[in-house]
């Protein structure tokens, strides 16, 4: 008797390519007399697909009632590719997006009046649905826990009347700032570089400000990594709240008495929400501390001590040289911050180019929802490329992504988009050097020490942080004294 063949594993390539012929032949929900000249094949469909779209506007009371030359489902798809395309002109932004035909292009006014039309509701409505309420991409889990890091930046909007009314500017002794800003809080998926959600607001509200409500829709089983500025009570409970956990850095001085020792060098302590609560000891919340230093006198910051903070309870769950290596992480918040601006917005100013407020919200969404989607391509090409997702070029996916929206469409949807993705997962970064520099400024009046030309390069790490690391265990009790 001849046994048949053992059926080969299929690929990750072959199970992308079915699932996404799957959902292309799947039929989207059509309204009643809606002209769909943006056809399904369009190749942002790969990313937000139609039906989802004519949800959201359906939802949001915002669907066209009228058949104009811009519906409604068709903005939404141009305020994305104007994040994508920050170099052009919206009129052509409007052209990659559709074949040229025997009617006129709309007027470039009539883009402002189809975006005012739209809303904010619609973009903020897709976003949460595609990006907040979507499971983790590939490769955001460690051990289980989806890794976030909350940061907070600022962008600038035209100098308006209405943008400066509505969201203020910096301002010191000699006046106001050149444009209106908005401060944004940010919550991303590390190991992807993927905003997953973030929230706004004038210039002079403060990021703790803005994290709460941020902090209150985290997804149930996230480990967030949090800077000093951010380690607040308040903060970390929000967290406790949706059953997350918190690896925070917080002042050396910060009251945190020794209450259990554990074998890893790490101890048991409370948090309080004010000092009385602390007195009294009472409304407490739980958390390891961690006391480390460094003992590489090439690296910045040798034997000075830093203090960690987490909600991990069970050492053996997450060790403290393990949270103190896993840290780190936190920092690169700060280049997706910068894939953003630099390589999205290309540094332009003002950043944003809308001259309204609702305009300025709306764009801000879109811009966050391209850069996620983004990240997901970049994602899932990782998975091909069996490379980790922050370690693919974004500037260069970016590109390739551009050029694949504004290429002749020769091959279905479906084969294309396999293709984009085997084009991204080329785009790996060589493997980054064991470097270190101190922080300084160009600019004077700073605490840190002034960064001045021809000053020679700082000294460079003699081996890795691993190897560096130096946990400070806890006194003995004797020697404690009173807390």
């Amino acid at each position: 008797m001849v046994l048949p063949p053992k059926p080969t594993k299929p690929t990750p390539l072959a199970v992308l390519l079915r699932r996404l012929e799957e959902e292309l032949r799947a039929e989207p929900p059509v309204l009643p007399g809606l002209r769909l000249p943006l056809d399904h094949a369009h190749p942002l469909y790969c990313f937000c697909p139609l039906s989802i779209v004519l949800d959201v506007l359906q939802a949001t009371g915002r669907h066209s009632r009228r058949q104009r030359r811009l519906p409604a489902h068709h903005v939404v798809y141009f305020v994305i590719a104007a994040s994508l395309f920050r170099d052009k002109g919206l009129p052509d932004v409007w052209q990659h997006l559709h074949r040229l035909g025997p009617e006129p292009e709309p007027d470039p006014s009539a883009f402002t009046h189809a975006r005012k039309r739209l809303g904010i509701r619609p973009l903020r409505t897709l976003f949460r649905r595609l990006a907040c309420a979507a499971p983790a991409l590939p490769g955001a889990l460690h051990k289980g826990w989806r890794l976030l890091a909350l940061d907070g930046s600022v962008w600038e909007a035209p100098d308006t009347p209405g943008n400066r009314d509505f969201f203020g500017s910096a301002r010191n002794q000699h006046g106001a700032a050149a444009f209106a800003q908005v401060r944004v809080a940010a919550l991303c998926e590390v190991r992807t570089h993927a905003i997953i959600d973030f929230e706004y607001g004038r210039y002079d509200d403060s990021e703790q400000a803005l994290s709460g409500p941020l902090l209150g829709r985290v997804p149930p089983g996230s480990l967030v990594l949090m800077d000093r500025g951010l380690s607040y009570f308040e903060q970390v409970q929000a967290v406790a709240r949706r059953r997350g956990e918190v690896l925070a850095r917080v002042k050396r001085a910060r009251a945190l008495p020794v209450e259990q020792e554990l074998p890893d060098g790490s101890y048991r302590s409370h948090i309080y929400p004010s000092f009385n609560d602390s007195r009294r000891q009472q409304n407490g919340l739980a958390v390891r501390v961690i006391r480390y230093a460094h003992d590489d006198p090439a690296r910045p910051g040798c034997g000075e001590q830093a203090v960690l903070i987490t909600t991990v309870l069970d050492w053996q769950r997450l060790s403290a040289k393990e949270a103190v290596l896993l840290y780190p992480w936190r920092w690169e918040e700060e280049g997706v911050l910068k894939e953003v601006k630099a390589g999205m917005q290309q540094g332009k100013q003002p950043l944003l180019r809308s001259k309204t407020p609702a305009l300025v919200q709306q764009e801000l969404y879109g811009l966050l929802l391209g850069h996620y989607l983004t990240r997901q391509a970049m994602a899932q090409a990782a998975q091909l490329g069996a490379a980790e997702p922050s370690r693919l070029s974004f500037k260069g996916s970016l590109e390739a992504l551009k050029d694949w929206l504004t290429e002749g469409r020769r091959q279905g949807p479906a084969r294309r988009y396999a293709a984009l993705l085997r084009k991204v997962a080329q785009k790996e970064l060589r493997p980054k050097r064991a470097r270190s520099y101190p922080r300084e400024k160009k600019a004077g009046r700073q605490k840190w020490p002034m960064k001045r030309p021809g000053r020679p390069p700082p000294a460079q790490p003699s081996k890795p942080m691993a190897q560096a690391v130096v946990i400070i265990y806890p006194p003995p009790a004797t020697e404690q004294g009173d807390p």
